[in-house]
């Protein structure tokens, strides 16, 4: 992963050696899904410096499936002045895909 985002390797628990092996064009999808939905405010302005807010934008309009709370979601669609189908992104209270 690029010297740049290496702060956000926590977001990335789920792997196996965190974020070291991330390819920062061919994962680009989830690092930034990761930040926007679960990092900081830092973590968030750091993928907007690496990638800019157009390849943000258009990584953000892929959806990843229940990452999302309301709240958040709603948040990055007004910054990134787009709309998005909710049942794609928001999970519900028990950590579920919403319907």
């Amino acid at each position: 992963m690029k010297k740049g985002l290496k702060t956000i390797g926590r977001l990335f628990w789920f792997l196996k050696n965190r974020a070291e092996n991330l390819d920062m064009k061919k994962d680009r999808n989830m690092i930034i899904h990761q930040a926007l939905a679960l990092g900081s405010i830092d973590d968030v302005r750091k993928v907007f410096e690496v990638y800019g807010e157009d390849t943000t934008r258009k990584e953000f309009q892929k959806p990843v499936k229940g990452l999302y709370q309301p709240a958040v979601l709603e948040l990055f669609q007004y910054l990134l002045k787009t709309n998005v189908d909710k049942s794609q992104y928001i999970k519900d209270i028990r950590g579920k895909n919403a319907s």
